[in-house]
């Protein structure tokens, strides 16, 4: 029996045109793990990715391929796979194992998809034998991939990106909504300053005035760097929709 077997949650360091496979040999050793992989960038999120990926290739069996008749139906179905050498030469259904993670850390809405060239026979006669699938196989079989999952993922992505663009507009009103409470609690906390001249010590003024200070100025440098990243999210939805 064939399975897709998918690992996530790395983080990939290595720069590389975005939709074309390469050798990620290197880049897969920088996580203490050795061992041969075709990799690709794409720009989704890994979560998409993933969904795409379970989508495309196992369609509610938890990643795993039924069996070959499976995958090859689920191949025609998007005319592609069955005819890439990777999927023609695995006459012994070894497992194909994917690593799925961010590109980096400065961009949610972008991953890296190793395929691990070292596997394993499923076949009867000789089950568990190592075996390795050819590096260039592997490249097209992600390039060829990448365009199979592509109209899901970018609808799941367009989604995503909203739903994230939605959820840190309405977080920015909540923050200008505390700023102007917090800016109130200054006007009343600075009356009563006046109000209570030499009494200040006593009514603990000078201690709420410094935590209001320091609450403001929370508020606004929050306010500051989400709305550069709400900058950011306007800017990558647009290039995603173009």
């Amino acid at each position: 029996m064939k399975r897709l077997l998918i690992a996530t949650g790395f983080l990939f360091l290595c720069g590389f045109v975005i939709g074309q496979a390469k050798d990620g040999t290197a880049e897969l050793q920088k996580m203490a793990t050795s061992h041969p992989a075709a990799l690709i960038y794409l720009p989704y999120s890994p979560e998409v990715v993933q969904k795409a990926l379970a989508n495309y290739l196992s369609e509610g069996t938890d990643y795993f391929f039924e069996s070959s008749e499976k995958q090859e139906e689920k191949v025609e179905r998007y005319l592609l796979s069955s005819n890439t050498l990777l999927v023609k030469s695995n006459k012994t259904g070894a497992d194909m194992h994917f690593v799925i993670g961010l590109k980096n850390d400065s961009n949610k809405n972008e991953s890296g998809i190793y395929l691990k060239l070292n596997s394993f026979s499923n076949e009867d006669n000789s089950w568990g034998k190592p075996m390795q699938f050819d590096m260039q196989d592997a490249k097209d079989y992600l390039d060829n991939l990448a365009i199979a999952i592509k109209p899901y993922a970018s609808d799941l992505q367009l989604k995503l990106q909203q739903k994230n663009l939605s959820d840190s507009q309405d977080k920015n009103k909540s923050l200008i909504a505390e700023g102007n409470k917090l800016e109130e609690e200054r006007k009343k906390i600075q009356v009563q300053i006046g109000e209570n001249k030499g009494h200040e010590n006593e009514r603990g003024l000078p201690e709420r005035k410094t935590k209001n200070e320091r609450l403001i100025d929370e508020n606004l440098t929050t306010r500051l760097n989400l709305g550069t990243d709400i900058s950011k999210q306007i800017a990558a939805l647009a290039s995603l929709t173009n």
